[in-house]
């Protein structure tokens, strides 16, 4: 555990998202599922980009998006994912730096695979649709976060969305032992209902070795869970773990630990332009609350503000977005 300021890590695929303003008919044309995650190969990334671009540009992957918002929580933040060496990358490792956020893992040593990128399309209803191409994200390895993954630290935060990396398991699995190894929680977000599908067993393997938080929305938690209510979904979490997050999207969120349990109101929003992003600022909230020491309620409220600052414009981070929150006192 970190002696001062609380010091969370996030695990996971660094991505620069591309954000921008579609009719329907654009995620009917490439055979997109309104609202869920799709893994596309580079030709299809490279298609889907062309039509859109160019877009809102900002280094993104759903994780890396929870560590940038630490930084305007007062929070030391650490993010393990590996780019690629060139434009993109360059820009992903160039934002972080300027939010005080460290990413030590070295770029890809294969110039070929390229950052790798998530093209976010989002309808009028502020639905976000999103493809994705993981290109160097692939090439993150166990060797990559031993060599550099901090001694003291309070929380780390595992993408689900990693497991769908050829080395992905393994990565998690040596991040897992030298948090716990530290003293540190583990948190552990499911990221997809599809991503929950492809990998279930070996989510819910990790879960019951090294999980203390769940942190996700009623379909992602209800996947893992077998359940269909944001209700059974946190009674089932709270069977896996000690602390465990769902939420509802407009309708709020639902925490529970060992001794509380709470259903959080949304924080108003005057109009939702685009959800991308919203999910991971919450998670941010939640786990900074947590880390400072924050009873349950107060965590999922800080959450939902966050979340509500997101909300209201294009792309899932926004430099200003927490500095009128404040955070519970340690």
């Amino acid at each position: 555990m970190s002696k001062l300021t609380p010091h969370i890590v996030g695990l996971g695929n660094a991505l620069v998202d591309v954000v921008a303003s579609v009719e329907p008919e654009v995620i009917e044309r490439h055979g997109l599922t309104p609202g869920g995650m799709h893994l596309v190969d580079a030709e299809a990334a490279h298609a889907l980009f062309a039509e859109v671009a160019p877009g809102v540009r900002q280094s993104g992957g759903s994780v890396a998006n929870s560590i940038a918002h630490l930084a305007d929580l007062g929070l030391k933040g650490t993010y393990l994912g590996k780019v690629a060496d060139d434009e993109l990358g360059r820009t992903f490792r160039e934002e972080m730096a300027g939010m005080g956020i460290a990413a030590p893992v070295a770029s890809a040593e294969d110039a070929s695979l390229g950052t790798g990128r998530c093209v976010v399309l989002v309808t009028p209803d502020g639905e976000r649709t999103m493809s994705t191409h993981l290109g160097a994200a692939t090439s993150l390895a166990p060797s990559d976060i031993a060599a550099v993954q901090p001694r003291e630290i309070d929380i780390l935060f595992v993408e689900g969305y990693l497991w769908d990396a050829p080395l992905g398991a393994a990565v998690i699995e040596t991040a897992a032992q030298l948090a716990k190894a530290a003293g540190a929680r583990i948190a552990l977000t499911p990221s997809d209902p599809g991503c929950v599908e492809r990998n279930r067993d070996v989510m819910l393997s990790f879960i019951a070795r090294h999980a203390d938080i769940l942190i996700g929305n009623q379909l992602e938690v209800g996947a893992l869970a077998g359940q269909t209510t944001p209700e059974a979904a946190l009674e089932w979490a709270l069977c896996q773990v000690p602390v465990a997050a769902v939420t509802e999207h407009e309708k709020g969120s639902h925490v529970a630990d060992g001794a509380e349990r709470h259903h959080v109101a949304p924080a108003p929003v005057p109009r939702v332009v685009d959800s991308t992003g919203a999910g991971d600022a919450y998670a941010s909230g939640f786990l900074g609350g947590l880390a400072r020491g924050a009873a349950v309620y107060e965590a999922g409220r800080l959450g939902a503000e966050l979340a509500a600052k997101v909300l209201v414009h294009y792309g899932a981070r926004d430099g200003a977005a927490a500095r009128a929150i404040e955070l519970p006192a340690a």
